[in-house]
């Protein structure tokens, strides 16, 4: 009697479909600053040693997980106008916190410099120096551009979080920050309507206006390119 052969097993190395790009793609989804080793291997069905073919650890993976995120984002060109690149910059590293929860909060803490984004900063750096901006100048508006997203961003989520008010009701921090100012008496500073209002403690905050004010002070210090005589 003829027997069916048995199905054969998988060859030892690595799965034909997973790529370091795979198992960072997979800790993107799981959350970049939440994410575990086994979460993400049984997000790819894959055991829990597997991902070591692929990242050396967990720090490993979340660099790899930062490198795919800076080259899913779409960045500006860097022939815009100095302040218009600089917003424009500030909107695609927004948009990537959003598109990819927990970066900004992995940024802030990890010393990660994927090659895309050293290319795309030093190309902008070119940019701004070329506008007028002194090397120093063009370097450190990039830096605090991007720390401001970064910041503002972690802070606005931070909003979402329940803690119990002094009564030990739990409630929003964005509500507890907002009713507080709103309880103030009516003109003891002029500011208290800002801080009360309602779109203070929602989306980007004042992030536009923070934004704003430090381009109108860099404004102020560049330098104007000499004219050259006519041959």
């Amino acid at each position: 009697m003829k027997q069916t052969p048995g199905r054969p097993g998988r060859r030892p190395g690595r799965a034909p479909s997973l790529t370091r790009d795979a198992v960072a793609e997979a800790a993107l989804a799981e959350g970049l600053a939440v994410f575990s080793m086994p979460g993400v291997a049984a997000r790819l069905g894959v055991s829990h040693s597997t991902l070591y073919r692929y990242v050396d650890s967990r720090d490993d993976l979340v660099r790899a997980a930062i490198e795919r995120a800076a080259a899913r984002t779409g960045w500006p060109p860097a022939d815009l106008p100095w302040r218009e690149l600089l917003t424009a910059f500030a909107d695609a590293v927004w948009a990537a916190c959003d598109a990819f929860p927990g970066l900004a909060e992995v940024l802030l803490t990890t010393p990660a410099a994927p090659p895309v984004m050293v290319d795309r900063l030093g190309g902008y750096g070119v940019a701004l120096v070329r506008a007028g901006l002194s090397t120093r100048d063009a370097a450190v508006a990039v830096d605090f551009v991007g720390d401001l997203v970064l910041s503002s961003a972690v802070a606005m989520r931070g909003l979402d979080r329940t803690v119990p008010d002094a009564a030990g009701t739990p409630r929003t921090a964005r509500e507890q920050y907002r009713d507080a100012w709103a309880a103030a008496p009516p003109g003891a500073r002029p500011f208290e309507a800002e801080f009360a209002a309602e779109e203070t403690w929602h989306g980007r905050g004042w992030f536009d206006d923070k934004l704003a004010i430090f381009l109108d002070g860099l404004a102020t210090r560049i330098t104007p390119e000499t004219p050259r005589p006519p041959l």
